[in-house]
């Protein structure tokens, strides 16, 4: 198994993306700690995978990456639950529509503190971890941070700062063999884009897509294993593009 023995920290694990990294993570045999902003919507994510892997070893923790409590203590929690922290997923994150003209400061600033300083937050306190034996830290970025998106500037600017912030942690914890790569989905059927796009919008971005559909999230899972495993042990400081075609 591709991640025998590792253990993860996995944000934004209770649904979406990160629920299938975290259930494929769990079948190439990691330890893996959901988080999620509920206890509830975690345990349920948890019980789920342990329907299909019985044995997996995992830990279902609730936490707000806004709050730098929140953080640490999640961090305490796995170092205690598992001893050793191999991989780190800042997947954890928020994607509110709306026009530029309407957009409050407040509105801006929570999209920023959630998806970035978030990333931020917990990829500091995974350094302290991290620092002696290396690991990977993979960020969820997304194609609009390249492609730029109508009525999501705070989400669009968050997510390219977040490619910066990949590339400027490469560099700087590369001397710990500390690799940090982030991966950009394109249009991926969660139940947020769902909830949060009408059928012609979807459409139409499935039709920009040279694969003229969006992925599931079951899609993008191998990508994050390969990113999470020793097979990329030389790469790093990389924003890697998964979205059907849809930038290149």
């Amino acid at each position: 198994m591709r991640l025998e023995n590792k253990v993860a920290i996995i944000t934004g694990s209770s649904t979406g993306i990160g629920f299938a990294v975290a259930k494929e993570f769990v079948r190439n045999g990691a330890k893996v700690v959901l988080c999620g902003m509920t206890i509830e919507s975690t345990n349920d994510a948890k019980n789920k995978i342990l329907e299909e892997y019985p044995n997996a070893k995992m830990l279902a923790c609730k936490v707000d990456i806004s709050k730098t409590d929140e953080v640490v203590e999640l961090f305490n929690k796995t170092i205690s639950e598992f001893g050793k922290l191999d991989i780190l997923v800042n997947n954890a994150g928020i994607a509110p529509y709306k026009p530029l003209e309407s957009m409050t400061d407040e509105d801006f600033i929570n999209v920023i503190d959630v998806n970035l300083v978030g990333t931020f937050r917990c990829t500091r306190e995974a350094v302290k971890y991290m620092k002696e034996n290396g690991g990977s830290i993979i960020n969820t970025s997304s194609f609009v941070s390249l492609y730029g998106a109508s009525t999501q500037s705070a989400y669009t600017a968050s997510k390219a700062a977040i490619n910066g912030l990949t590339k400027s942690n490469a560099k700087e914890l590369g001397k710990y063999n500390i690799r940090v790569n982030s991966i950009a989905p394109g249009v991926v059927m969660t139940d947020m884009v769902k909830e949060t796009c009408d059928a012609a919008t979807i459409e139409r971005l499935n039709m920009m897509t040279p694969l003229h559909r969006g992925a599931e999230p079951k899609d993008l899972v191998g990508l994050y294993v390969h990113l999470a495993s020793d097979e990329s042990l030389f790469t790093t400081g990389t924003i890697i593009n998964i979205d059907g075609g849809l930038v290149m």
